[in-house]
């Protein structure tokens, strides 16, 4: 659960700066921001959970657990 709410804060934040870039320079600079934002936060989420069973797999197997 903290982790789905970390990931809800992140885009959050990348809302609220692609409103500012829009105001302040153009919609294209908030649009490419916000992909290159977006594809960051997915992959760094799914590296962090192939990470996470990778060591609960090798905590399993140290203990005999399967």
């Amino acid at each position: 659960m903290k982790k789905a709410l970390i990931a809800a804060t992140f885009m959050v934040g990348i809302i609220i700066v692609r409103m500012i870039l829009s105001v302040t320079f153009s919609e294209q600079i908030a649009e490419v921001f916000t992909r290159v934002s977006v594809s960051f936060l997915f992959f760094y989420c799914l590296l962090l959970s192939v990470r996470n069973r990778q060591k609960s797999k090798s905590q399993c197997t140290v203990s005999g657990e399967m």
